[in-house]
């Protein structure tokens, strides 16, 4: 199996993106592989599927089950860590420096 090259990544977790070109929205750069930049790529669209979700059932139309809602609540959680976790793991210096700004320091 063909060892995979690393590519420079910029990421934005506000527009759930992920992108080759470096532009006024990205938050992150990254060094990972196209296999890794996919495996992150699926976590955001789970988070954004959960974001949907959630928005979907905490419109007041009918009385909810909390602990539904908290369980959710926990997955994105997780979900959003996991993705903190692959950014420091992958991000160059500025990218580490920016997450311990917003006091993310695995």
């Amino acid at each position: 199996m063909m060892e995979e090259k690393r590519k420079t990544y910029y990421i934005s977790l506000d527009n759930k993106t992920v992108s080759k070109t470096n532009t006024p929205e990205t938050d992150y750069e990254v060094s990972a592989t196209p296999t890794e930049i996919v495996k992150f790529e699926n976590l955001l669209k789970e988070n954004d599927d959960n974001d949907f979700v959630f928005a979907a059932k905490s419109i007041p139309f009918k009385p909810f089950a909390e602990g539904e809602v908290e369980g959710m609540r926990e997955e994105t959680h997780d979900n959003y860590m996991q993705a903190y976790q692959f950014i420091y793991k992958h991000g160059t210096e500025g990218t580490r420096e920016k997450l311990k700004e917003i006091g993310y320091d695995k």
